[in-house]
């Protein structure tokens, strides 16, 4: 959660608070407390929930047993002037304030001014947003569609998540969550189980560890070269997220490009688009800042 003040054309951060969300019971406890520290009063609110948002309706999150209401949140954060968004949408909004300092660049490209940017967000699950020319956001529910192993290890992943969860979705291998059940299928028999945190430090000496990671590289890269097919990411594609960053690097991009490019016939279009890495931590907070203001200036006059 946090507070941005609108001055002087750009938005400086006033107060920011991180919270635990296993140790709440929804989201209106979470305002309601941050709301009440040092009495904080807001003209506008945005709020980024990982959902498909609907008018008037109450909002079961993908990853949460939190269900959202709108009416209740009004009332927590104190004005009617509150824009309710998916959270990867408002990374894609927060896509306009970002510098060179914020990226590293995996595949410089050539940016198209006419195309779409899209964004990716890799963290315990996938989510994808886009943000055309024009600046307008487009929130898809696409890191559900359906995983299409090709290989040995992936027809073994999706077996192995098929009798979890029955429908095998991008989100649940293109994704940090994916990292111990990938090792635990390529580790030896009897081995004992790793955390992805684990798995990532190891990397370096472990082969098994190694694989894996490379393993779950391929699949965040051709999620990626799929999105960014179907959204024409001709401007540019964006990663952001704690696994992104924590699994993607500059000197370990090598396996995700490779899969973000073979596309067959499409691989010259993909060697086009130019892939960063964002390592903004509060891109989706600001986002969600300047679609507020987007969205409310007309009806209250910012400092």
């Amino acid at each position: 959660m946090a507070i941005y003040r609108h001055q002087a054309s750009r938005f400086e951060l006033v107060r920011l608070e991180t919270y635990s969300s296993s140790d709440h019971g929804g989201l209106t406890e979470v305002l309601a407390s941050f709301m009440a520290k040092d009495g904080s009063e807001v003209d506008a609110a945005c709020l980024g929930l990982p959902a498909p948002i609907r008018p008037g309706a109450v909002f079961p999150l993908t990853n949460l047993s939190w269900n959202i209401d709108r009416d209740q949140v009004l009332e927590a954060v104190g004005t009617d002037r509150v824009e309710l968004i998916n959270d990867v949408e408002a990374s894609a909004a927060g896509i306009h304030g970002l510098s060179e300092d914020d990226l590293i660049c995996f595949q410089k490209g050539h940016v198209d001014p006419a195309g779409n940017r899209v964004v990716i967000s890799v963290g315990t699950g996938l989510g994808v947003s886009a943000l055309t020319p024009s600046g307008h956001t487009m929130a898809t529910e696409a890191g559900h569609a359906t995983f299409s192993p090709r290989y040995d290890i992936d027809f073994d992943l999706n077996a192995r998540l098929e009798l979890e969860h029955g429908h095998v979705s991008w989100e649940r291998v293109a994704s940090g969550s994916a990292l111990p059940i990938v090792y635990s299928l390529l580790a030896p028999e009897g081995s004992p189980p790793r955390t992805a945190p684990e798995i990532v430090d190891r990397a370096g000496s472990d082969p098994v560890c190694q694989l894996a990671l490379e393993t779950i590289r391929r699949y965040i890269g051709t999620a990626a070269g799929n999105m960014a097919l179907t959204l024409m990411s001709s401007a540019g594609l964006y990663l952001v997220g704690g696994a992104a960053s924590k699994l993607l690097g500059e000197e370990s991009a090598g396996s995700f490009l490779a899969a973000f490019r073979d596309k067959g016939r499409m691989r010259p279009l993909l060697e086009r688009m130019p892939v960063f890495l964002v390592h903004e931590e509060n891109l989706a907070l600001r986002g969600a800042a300047q679609t507020a203001m987007a969205l409310f200036a007309t009806r209250w006059k910012p400092v």
